[in-house]
């Protein structure tokens, strides 16, 4: 058996290399067009139900719709995403560019998978691709 220290010393290269394989900021898609936010992981990945939100920190009300079913849980037994997330939004009174926060966790699958901490990624998108909330 390894000393504690060395195993440590062996481990963190591959710790550094799994984390230099998948960058959670850049490598899940997350756009908005006509009145739809679609975030996507790549293979492998998962995003935690629990941890999504939506935020709009410009002038407005925005409404979202129902989210997702999730297709299934990871081994904590939280409800996860696999693939492409798709959220109906509405609005009234939106700025443009209409300031919205999206927050997602990702974790990467098998044996090495890891999850990550929350991301906030910040979207400016022009007010037209968010339709006009019906009466």
């Amino acid at each position: 058996m390894l000393p504690p220290r060395l195993a440590l010393m062996m481990l963190f290269p591959l710790l550094l290399q799994a984390r230099a394989a998948f960058d959670p900021a850049k490598d899940v898609l997350v756009s908005v067009s006509a009145g739809v936010l679609t975030v996507t992981a790549p293979p492998g990945v998962h995003l935690k139900a629990r941890a999504f939100r939506i935020l709009l920190i410009s002038k407005g009300t925005l409404h979202t719709g129902a989210l997702p079913a999730t297709d299934g849980q990871d081994e904590a037994g939280d409800p996860i995403w696999r693939g492409t997330v798709k959220v109906a939004l509405t609005g009234t009174g939106l700025e443009d560019p209409t300031l919205l926060v999206i927050t997602y966790q990702p974790c990467t699958e098998g044996p090495d998978g890891m999850c990550f901490l929350p991301v906030k990624r910040t979207l400016a998108e022009p007010a037209m691709k968010i339709p006009t909330e019906s009466p």
